[in-house]
C-alpha cells in the first residue's frame, strides 16, 4: 500500500467517527429533533384548544326570544311568550321586569319565568301591535343580567269586522243600446281586518239583483252591461243590487251589499212619424 492510500484511509476512518459522534449525541438527546417538532406543534393544537375555550367562556350572554303574539278578542288570560336570559339556570337568582306600552294594564310578567301574560282581551283594529322593554336583574347582587331591552307584541287578526262599501249611494247612466260589456260604475267595499293574514280581508263581489242585463267583475267591482238592444224606450231605469263577501267568498264569512242605479240616456235611435 503506497502513501496515498494509507493517507486516503485515514481520511474515510476520520469521516465515519464522526458521524457515529453525531449520532451518539442526537441519541442522547430525549425524543430527538422530530420529537421537538411534534411537541411544538402539539403544544400550539393545546393552546388553539385552550384559546378556544377561553373565547367560548367570553362570549356574551344574551336574550332567549321566542314569538310573542296574542289573538285578538280573546277573554281568557294568556300566555302571550316568554323572554329569558341564557344565564338563568332555573334557580329562581333572576328577576324580570316588564315596562313599555301595556305593562302591568294589558300584560304582566311573571318576575321568575319571564312569561308573559295577557290581562284581557285586544283589539288589532284600535292597536296591532305593542311596544314594550324587558330587563333582567340578578336578585343577588341587584345589578342588571342582561342590558334592557325591547321587542314587540303582535295582535293576530281574526275575522270579525264584515266590509263596507264606501262612496254610498251610486249613480250611473249610460246611452241605451250599449254593446255588452260596457263599464257602468266600479263598487268599492273595503275591511277593517288584517289584509295579511288569512282570508279575512279578501273580498269577491257578486249580483244579487241586476241579472241578465249587468254583471259584475268579482275582483274588481266593476260593473258592465250583459245584455243588447237595452232600449230606454221600453224600460228607463235598473237597479242593481252588488253583494261584497269577504273571505274569498267562502262560508263563515261576513257579507254586505249597495244598489247601483243605472238609468239610460237617451239616443238618436227613432224616426219621426206622424201621428194622423
Amino acid at each position: 500500500m503506497g502513501a496515498g492510500d494509507e493517507i486516503h484511509v485515514r481520511i474515510v476512518k476520520m469521516s465515519t467517527l464522526r458521524v457515529l459522534a453525531l449520532v451518539t449525541v442526537f441519541s442522547m438527546v430525549p425524543g430527538g429533533f422530530l420529537s421537538d417538532i411534534r411537541d411544538t406543534q402539539g403544544l400550539e393544537s393545546q393552546q388553539l384548544a385552550q384559546g378556544s375555550t377561553v373565547l367560548h367562556h367570553r362570549q356574551k350572554r344574551g336574550w332567549i326570544w321566542k314569538q310573542l303574539f296574542v289573538q285578538e278578542e280573546d277573554p281568557t288570560s294568556r300566555i302571550v311568550g316568554q323572554v329569558k336570559s341564557d344565564s338563568d339556570r332555573g334557580e329562581f337568582n333572576i328577576q324580570y321586569i316588564l315596562s313599555g306600552e301595556g305593562a302591568g294594564d294589558v300584560f304582566e310578567i311573571d318576575e321568575y319565568s319571564g312569561e308573559i301574560w295577557t290581562l284581557k282581551k285586544l283589539d288589532r283594529e284600535e292597536k296591532a301591535f305593542y311596544v314594550l322593554q324587558a330587563q333582567a336583574i340578578n336578585r343577588r347582587t341587584n345589578e342588571p343580567e342582561e342590558p334592557q331591552s325591547e321587542f314587540i307584541i303582535k295582535v293576530q287578526d281574526i275575522n270579525d269586522n264584515a266590509p263596507l262599501f264606501l262612496n254610498e249611494p251610486y249613480l250611473s247612466s249610460i246611452p241605451e243600446m250599449s254593446p255588452v260589456g260596457t263599464a257602468v260604475a266600479q263598487v268599492t267595499a273595503t275591511d277593517a281586518d288584517d289584509p295579511m293574514f288569512g282570508n279575512n280581508a279578501k273580498l269577491i263581489y257578486s249580483i244579487l239583483q241586476g241579472e241578465p242585463y249587468f254583471s259584475v267583475q268579482p275582483k274588481t267591482g266593476i260593473i258592465v252591461t250583459s245584455w243588447v238592444n237595452m232600449d230606454r224606450e221600453a224600460r228607463e231605469e235598473y237597479l242593481v243590487v252588488v253583494q261584497v263577501k269577504d273571505m274569498l267568498g267562502l262560508s263563515g264569512g261576513y257579507s254586505s251589499s249597495t244598489t247601483v242605479t243605472v238609468s239610460l240616456t237617451d239616443v238618436n235611435d227613432n224616426g219621426p212619424t206622424f201621428q194622423q
